[in-house]
């Protein structure tokens, strides 16, 4: 549900007006998780994502231990935020929504069993889905699931949620880091068929495996969008005084971020 899905956005979005409006001061600390946590009636799992977002974006650091406490103004931030399927809509302007095509478990897969790090003959949960946006199929997306988590979806409406939101604010299980590879493939016949295109279409491919805690996977996704509908636009930001460490790295990499067409 809407609600659901932005929960974290709308304490991110709170403590984000009151940084920018000056309310708090570079280096000031802000509120305790759980101060927060009992102010927005929310969980703690949520005020860390929410807090997560605002490091992303730079407006904040965090001190283990310690707590949260305002960026410099200046401060640069290589990160990149890592976002579900609805917050990237909403950005875009578009309203998300999923069209289910299975949910079901199958075979292990050598491959995918490996990435997700279980047993080679443990059964997986898969979901295939089409994304859309504003009622336009914009990708699809096959993911798998260790059984563990994926029994997890078997009474949620995937039409109207994401996996991310589910796993996140109803189990609270914190998904905390993201590994992608964007590549270039061709759609196949049955993806095809629900993206309203031609068999052998170009097609963008992303593969993404998504970690809780203690680096554990949570699943493994294939999502499959038509170029037509998104590009991928890269931010990166020099200043005049790149130390010999930023040179020998690269420059800072503010943003990278999908852009959806209307």
């Amino acid at each position: 549900m809407e609600q659901l899905a932005s929960k974290h956005e709308q304490v991110k979005q709170h403590l984000q007006k009151e940084i920018t409006e000056g309310n708090y001061e570079s280096g000031e600390k802000l509120p305790s998780e759980k101060r927060l946590c009992d102010y927005f009636k929310v969980s703690r799992v949520t005020v860390r994502h929410a807090l997560q977002n605002l490091e992303n974006d730079g407006l904040i650091y965090r001190k283990q231990g310690v707590g949260a406490f305002v960026s410099d103004k200046n401060m640069k931030s290589n990160l990149v935020r890592l976002t579900d399927f609805a917050e990237d809509m909403r950005q875009a302007g578009l309203e998300s929504s999923s069209r289910l095509i299975n949910l079901k478990k199958v075979d292990p897969i050598k491959e995918i069993n490996e990435i997700l790090d279980v047993r080679p003959d443990m059964k997986l949960i898969r979901v295939d889905r089409i994304r859309l946006g504003s009622g336009n199929p914009i990708a699809f997306d096959i993911t798998w699931l260790p059984p563990g988590y994926g029994q997890l979806l078997f009474d949620e409406d995937l039409t109207t949620q994401t996996i991310y939101n589910i796993i996140e604010e109803k189990y609270e299980i914190p998904i905390q880091a993201g590994s992608y590879k964007i590549t270039a493939a061709s759609a196949d016949e049955y993806i095809a068929k629900h993206l309203q295109m031609e068999t052998g279409d170009a097609l963008l491919e992303i593969d993404r495996c998504s970690r809780t805690t203690g680096d554990k996977k949570v699943y493994f996704q294939k999502r499959f969008y038509n170029p037509k509908h998104v590009s991928y636009v890269m931010e990166l930001s020099r200043t005049d005084d790149l130390d010999e460490t930023s040179s020998k790295e690269g420059l800072p990499l503010k943003d990278f971020s999908p852009k959806f067409a209307k």
